[in-house]
C-alpha cells in the first residue's frame, strides 16, 4: 500500500509538518535503500556498493581464489572469513543476498564494531552479503 501525497495538504499544514510529511511520503514509497552498486567484478557482477539510508551494507565476496576483483574472498568451505563492515557498530547479523551456487553462511564468532566472520558452505561460491 502506497501512502497519500501530501502535497494537496499544503495550506493547511506548517511548513515543518509539510516536509515531515513529504519525506516520510517519499520514503514509504520506494526511498529505503541498503546502498547503491558501484562496480563490477570480471563476471559481470557488482562487487562494490555505497552505503545508502538503511542501517546496513552490502558486501561482495569471491569464491576462494577467484581473484575476479572482491576485497573479500572466500578461504575455504567452513573456515570463517573477517569482514570489516564499516557500520561504526555491533551488527545484528548478516544475509545471504545472492550468490551463484547453493550456500548457507553463518557467523562463527560473535561480531564486534568492526568485523564480522562469516564461513561459507561452500568457498567456490561468490555471494553478496547484507550486514545490518
Amino acid at each position: 500500500m502506497k501512502s497519500v501525497n501530501p502535497q494537496g495538504l499544503i495550506q493547511g499544514l506548517p511548513t515543518a509538518q509539510m516536509q515531515w510529511a513529504k519525506s516520510l511520503h517519499e520514503t514509504v514509497n520506494g526511498g529505503i535503500s541498503p546502498g547503491q552498486p558501484q562496480g563490477k567484478d570480471s563476471t559481470g557482477q557488482y562487487n562494490q556498493f555505497s552505503g545508502d539510508n538503511m542501517s546496513g551494507t552490502l558486501i561482495r565476496v569471491g569464491a576462494s581464489g577467484s581473484g575476479n576483483g572482491p576485497e573479500n574472498n572466500w578461504g575455504s568451505t567452513g573456515t570463517g572469513l573477517p569482514i570489516n563492515h564499516k557500520l561504526g557498530r555491533q551488527p545484528i547479523g548478516a544475509h545471504l543476498v545472492s550468490s551463484d551456487k547453493a550456500l548457507t553462511i553463518w557467523q562463527t564468532t560473535t561480531p564486534n564494531e568492526n568485523t564480522i566472520t562469516i564461513a561459507p558452505s561452500d568457498a567456490t561460491a561468490n555471494a553478496t552479503i547484507y550486514v545490518f
